[in-house]
Formats: structure tokens, sequence, C-alpha cells
């Protein structure tokens, strides 16, 4: 029996789960949980489908700690309180336009203007009939039973106004007419954009609990990498990975350390010992972190040390490899409340996994609900594949046609192929084995956007 056959004859007869493989699930007192691959000498891991990987993420990852911070430092960040109106909103009767408030069972058209109202004014008056006060938009109103009458709708001599016609619109915001003292204006999970923020600073919370920042470290390894502003020489390569991990990062607030190591294990490990302290918990970090991205090294070459470096460092593996591509060497590892990636090298690959993987782990850092992995969207053009035995995430351009999400698939020759993603905004999924798909055929896709774009929020509804 092979080692598959032997484990799904485990799972299925509800025998014991041996080590070294991702497999499905199994269940623990009768509830699912994903299972740790721990290499053996003999078996080797299983590789996890996209899938899996996102629902291990999910399964063992919860909101990072909330702290209070001022209004000001909050664009972006996600909300963890529920938020009432302090009272009615608007907090009085007032004008929308500018124009000359009249009683409003006052039938003639002619006033005389007794009064002149700005924003800010606060002048209680009764208005008797025939009498008028000018009033600016935004004004409180004097008293009950008014409308106001526009300025192009009136004619003014003197202190006296003659209405050319009266419409019949009161032009006034009603007190609660947007909110009653008590009503919800927002709730845990919102992600706080400049709209939310002017709502909140309008009802005057100005300190505000929301998850607190992702701290995250990002290690770039090899030493063929060099500093983009340098000339490689013979045989290196421009760092692109880091620009490309900051960037993607950026819009999601996190607190980012950034360092490049060779392909060295005393040089590399001191780092991340200092970072992440010593796994006994005996010497703390300086720092803590909550996200590990180690770019390359996650293969199975013999200077691919990622997993040595993770293991090391007291990280347990979750996954390892994928049946997907670009980004088959994937490493996942947990150490505590810490999430370790090893991201395989090509920027291609980053580029996927990015946004499959480490997009799952920071929105379950940052409270917001979980999102269906994979949306709809059809083929503008016709898609040629090569029957790869495992799923490939195509770079591709979407927009929107009669409210349909439509993708076009970009040209792409290998993993480290990055020319395709200065257009790329998403990430078609073909299936295993697939040759050609026609324009117009239907495929699941993720967003492969800058943090919250209008292309993913749109798409969010579809």
């Amino acid at each position: 029996m092979t080692h598959r056959e032997k484990t799904l004859h485990e799972e299925r007869s509800g025998a014991p789960v041996s080590a070294g493989g991702w497999g499905l699930r199994h269940r623990m007192n009768g509830s699912p949980r994903h299972r740790s691959v721990r290499s053996t000498a003999a078996a080797a891991p299983e590789p996890a489908g996209p899938q899996e990987v996102i629902d291990c993420l999910r399964e063992i990852l919860r909101p990072l700690p909330a702290e209070r911070i001022g209004l000001v430092r909050a664009l972006g960040r996600v909300l963890r309180e529920t938020i009432v109106a302090p009272e009615d909103q608007p907090a009085f009767d007032r004008s929308s336009v500018d124009g000359y408030a009249v009683r409003r069972d006052d039938p003639r058209s002619r006033f005389r203007v007794v009064d002149e109202l700005r924003a800010g004014d606060w002048r209680p008056r009764q208005l008797e009939p025939g009498q008028s006060v000018a009033i600016a938009t935004g004004a409180a109103l004097p008293c009950a039973g008014l409308e106001v009458m526009m300025l192009e709708d009136v004619q003014r001599q003197g202190d006296w106004i003659r209405a050319r016609r009266r419409p019949g619109a009161a032009h006034i915001r009603s007190r609660g007419e947007d909110a009653r003292a008590g009503a919800v204006l927002a709730e845990p999970g919102l992600v706080l954009a400049p709209g939310a923020l002017a709502l909140l600073a309008s009802s005057g919370h100005t300190r505000l609990w929301v998850t607190r920042q992702t701290r995250a470290l990002h290690v770039a390894t090899g030493g063929e990498i060099v500093d983009p502003r340098r000339k490689p020489g013979p045989g290196q390569i421009r760092d692109a990975n880091s620009i490309l991990v900051r960037a993607f990062l950026e819009p999601w607030q996190a607190r980012l350390r950034q360092l490049r190591s060779p392909e060295d294990p005393a040089a590399a490990e001191a780092p991340l010992a200092r970072w992440l302290g010593s796994p006994d918990g005996a010497e703390p970090p300086e720092d803590g972190v909550d996200l590990l991205l180690i770019s390359g090294g996650a293969s199975v070459g013999p200077h691919d040390l990622t997993r040595a470096w993770l293991e090391r460092l007291g990280f347990t593996i979750r996954i390892h490899q994928t049946r997907t591509r670009p980004g088959k060497p994937l490493l996942v590892a947990q150490r505590g409340s810490t999430i370790a990636f090893g991201l395989p090298g090509n920027p291609l690959a980053h580029f996927v996994a990015l946004n499959l993987y480490v997009r799952t782990a920071l929105e379950a850092f940052s409270g917001t609900p979980a999102r269906p992995g994979f949306r709809r969207g059809v083929l503008q053009c016709g898609l040629a594949s090569d029957s790869c035995e495992r799923e490939t995430f195509w770079p591709a351009r979407g927009g929107f046609e009669d409210g349909c999400v439509v993708l076009q698939p970009l040209r792409w020759r290998s993993s480290g192929d990055l020319t395709s993603l200065a257009a790329a905004n998403a990430l078609i999924r073909v299936p295993r084995g697939t040759r050609r798909m026609a324009p117009g055929h239907a495929v699941e896709f993720v967003s492969a956007c800058l943090g919250r774009s209008d292309f993913e929020n749109r798409t969010s509804h579809d």
C-alpha cells in the first residue's frame, strides 16, 4: 500500500494518521483539525492544493490584539468595536440651500426679511406670517414648520423679498434624518477608509479601538541578488522581491523590516533569532514578529535552507509544497502566534503566493471577515495552456463589461518572468490538464491588486 493509500485508508477507517503528509483532514474529538507536515525519512509530505493552504491558514490564525489610536492614524486600519451615534444626525433642522426661510403655512408671495442666519448661528425665534429669514446652507432653522425658498426663486428689494415661484420643496435637512441617537454607524471588521473616518469625526469619535499593525519581517536570501541601484555582475540579478513585498504590505499598514542575507545558515539565523527570540523563550525578541517572509530557499536543493532555518528556530512546518504553478515550493510554518512563509525565489511565484496566501494571513490578523477565495469571471480572449499536471494561476488584466468581470490573460513564459506584472490585477485559476479555453469561457480568479483597490472591492460583491 502506498503512503497516500495508507493515509486515505486510515482517515476513512478512523485510525490515527501517521506523520509525514498534509493529507485532507482528520478528526480529533469530533472536530476538523489540519495536520502539520512533519518530515520523515520514510515518506515525503504531500503537496497541498490552494484551498487547503487557505483553509489551514484560516484555521490556525487569529486576529491580532487591538489598540486604541487617534482618528488621524486610523486610515486603513480595521475597526474592532461597534460605533453608535451619540446624538441625532443632523442634530438640528438646517437649511440645505442658500435662500429665505418662511412659514410653510403662509401662502403669500411677499415677505419682510427680519433676520439673517449663517452656518453656526443659533437664534431661535417664531416667524410670524409675512416674515422671512435669510439663511445660508447648513444654518440652523429658527423654528419648526418652515420651508426654504432658493435664492434663484426670489427677488429682493431692501428688506423685502418677492417669491417668483414656490415649488413646494422644503430644502431642509431634518433632525435625525441621517441617523438617530444610538444608531449603529460602524461595526467591527470595517476597514477604515476616508469616508468612514469622516463619519466618525462628525459624530465625535476621535479615539478608535482597532487591530494593531502587523509586525512583519522579510528576509531576501541568495548570493546572486544585489540592490536594484547596483549594476549586477556576472551571475547576479537585481533584487525585485524586496520591493514587491514592501509594496504589497504597504496598504495593509504593516510595520515591515527587511534585510538581505546570503545562503549562509549562521549569517541568516542570527538576525532571525534577534527579531524572533529563542524557541524556548529564554531570549525574548526585540519587538516580536507576527509575519515572517523568507524569499528563496524554499525548494529542496542543497542550498535551499529555509526549512532547516525554520525548524531550528522552533517552527512547525504546516505546508511543504503545493500542487500549483507558479509557486510549488511553498513553505508555511508556525511558532506560537507567528506565521512564516518560505516563498519561492522567482518573482511571479512571489506574486501568486502573496495574493493567495499571505493576503489570507493578513486578513486573519486584521479581524476582517473571511472573503470567498475565488470569484467568477469570463475570458475576454482565448487562453492556451500546456496541459500542466498542476493548477496554474495565470496573470491577467481584469475589468468590467456590462456588470461582468472580464479577464484578459497576459503573456508569461516562466515563474521568473516579470513582464506581465506591470498590467496584472488578477490571477486566473486554470485547472490541471487544461490545453485551451475559448473566449467567453467561465473561469475562477482571485484579484491581485495592491491592498483594497476599486477592482477588488467591486469583485467582492460578484
